[in-house]
């Protein structure tokens, strides 16, 4: 998800993995979205309108399963925030790449995320060149891989998050 500026900067905010329910904010406060969608990867997508949606949720008992979800992404959008208030870059990029881990839904030894080094740099609010100086030390423990195309591959992201807290 990313929100574009006035001048056309735009602010990578999050990743969702498959089976993600996106615009429900829009839907439940009926205000313009606050955010766009771009897909990593080709996916398959289900538009649904707002009337039918919440006419679907209405008949199926649905609100308040639907609140509790709207609360914990705001809840985890401050949990964020503060993460890029208050710590170090290798803190922010280990918490944004265990995010993207969990996002990713996959049972695989290692995962693959492909998000460059610029485009993890604006989702941490860093520079592209402390993101690579937090990377290296992972990257020569084995923990993960830099891809040539600008992603990288994860292979141990527990170790990366120990690692992470423990440099402070």
């Amino acid at each position: 998800m990313t929100l574009t500026g006035p001048n056309g900067e735009r602010a990578l905010l999050a990743v969702r993995g498959p089976g993600e329910l996106l615009g429900e904010l829009a839907v439940l406060d009926a205000q313009p979205r606050s955010a766009s969608v771009i897909a990593a990867e080709a996916c398959r997508v289900h538009l649904i309108p707002a009337p039918e949606f919440l006419s679907f949720v209405e008949s199926n008992g649905l609100l308040n399963p639907l609140l509790r979800h709207a609360i914990a992404r705001v809840r985890e959008s401050e949990a964020v925030r503060f993460e890029l208030a208050t710590a170090c870059v290798s803190i922010r990029l280990a918490g944004a790449l265990s995010r993207l881990v969990d996002a990713a839904s996959t049972n695989r030894p290692s995962v693959n995320v492909r998000l460059t080094q610029d485009e993890l740099s604006q989702m941490i609010g860093a520079s592209r060149n402390a993101v690579g100086a937090a990377i290296k030390p992972w990257r020569e423990e084995g923990w993960l891989e830099t891809d040539p195309g600008g992603g990288l591959l994860i292979h141990d992201i527990t170790s990366i998050a120990a690692h992470a807290r423990n440099a402070m």
